[in-house]
């Protein structure tokens, strides 16, 4: 190309690398990924670097990438116009955002899903931190690999049944509220669920088999209680003729509210009242399950129900009135 030559004295080599390094041209940085917004650039050890068409603009301690910025938005045009260096992130933040949102390498997004797996301990980079890209990690890690997603409070508040997603298989991401909120009913990169509590729950009660105690299998106490069934329904009248069965399970499916096991459960489908073996320790608590289960069985109403709250109200009732006067219940 025809041009000019320039010679430049009184200047030491070291001042000419500098300047040199201001260029993308000469410093070398590792292209990851083009885009139609920008490049994805290897971030150098200490800090990443900004570049707006191959000049640098800026350098970001706590950004995973650096980044070429390509296609200027018109607020960036106008901040470069002002001052070429140390150019403000708010003026950046978009572009640099749509670059990585743009990005489809394996090296960009494993990069993101990893960094995302920080969260817990403070130490993931500003990108991630943004809602969008923060989504898109996880749209990636649920495509590539077994996790399930939940905030810090979740973790907390049930964590023996995030144990039994751990016991399954599952790799446990801690991510914000904002970002979980974001996931619910998310697909990820090839159109299958994200996995979060609430989607967790929903498969392990779809796939859940009963494991139903025999009698005989029972211990001479749990069938002491047991045997009292009949004579705690005839406090109420007696057997409701839609409960056709009366099981016991050692395994139970998640309670619709929280996340522990259920510890007694109408089926009405199957006419039947399944309750936990546990409940069998005591005689006050398999009977409070049981009148529980037969309140649902006659008002066919959920839990956390006024018409449920009336049904029970009933059951209750009807108990004490019949141990209140017995010679009402011998009448029966």
């Amino acid at each position: 190309m025809t041009g000019t030559y320039v010679e430049l004295t009184g200047v030491a080599d070291e001042d000419v690398e500098s300047a040199k390094g201001l260029f993308r041209h000469y410093a070398g940085d590792e292209v990851l990924e083009v885009t139609e917004y920008g490049v994805v650039l290897k971030r150098p050890k200490f800090a990443a670097r900004i570049y707006v068409n191959g000049l640098r603009v800026a350098e970001e301690r706590n950004y995973l990438f650096s980044y070429d910025i390509t296609s200027p938005t018109k607020a960036l045009r106008a901040a470069l116009n002002r001052e070429r260096t140390d150019v403000g992130r708010s003026v950046y933040t978009d572009r640099m955002k749509s670059i990585v949102l743009a990005a489809t390498s394996e090296a960009v997004a494993s990069a993101l899903a990893e960094d995302l797996s920080k969260f817990e301990t403070g130490r993931w980079h500003d990108e991630v931190q943004l809602v969008d890209v923060g989504v898109l990690a996880c749209q990636v890690l649920n495509a590539t690999a077994k996790v399930i997603f939940l905030t810090p409070q979740e973790l907390n508040a049930a964590r023996d049944f995030v144990d039994r997603a751990k016991d399954d298989g599952y790799r446990v991401v801690v991510v914000p509220q904002n970002i979980r909120r974001k996931l619910k009913d998310a697909l990820d990169l090839t159109g299958e669920p994200i996995v979060d509590l609430d989607r967790y729950k929903s498969q392990w009660n779809e796939s859940f088999v009963f494991s139903f105690v025999a009698l005989e299998d029972l211990t001479a106490e749990e069938r002491a209680v047991f045997h009292r069934t009949d004579e705690i329904l005839a406090l109420r009248g007696g057997r409701p003729s839609n409960v056709h069965d009366i099981l016991i399970s050692e395994t139970m499916r998640i309670a619709a509210a929280g996340y522990g096991e259920t510890a007694g459960l109408w089926e009405a489908k199957e006419h039947r009242i399944v309750i936990k073996r546990s409940e069998l320790r005591s005689l006050d608590v398999y009977a409070g399950t049981l009148l529980h289960e037969v309140a649902h069985a006659v008002s066919g109403t959920p839990d956390v129900s006024a018409a449920f709250e009336d049904a029970l109200i009933g059951e209750i009732g009807s108990v004490a009135s019949a141990a209140l006067n017995p010679e009402r219940l011998r009448s029966r």
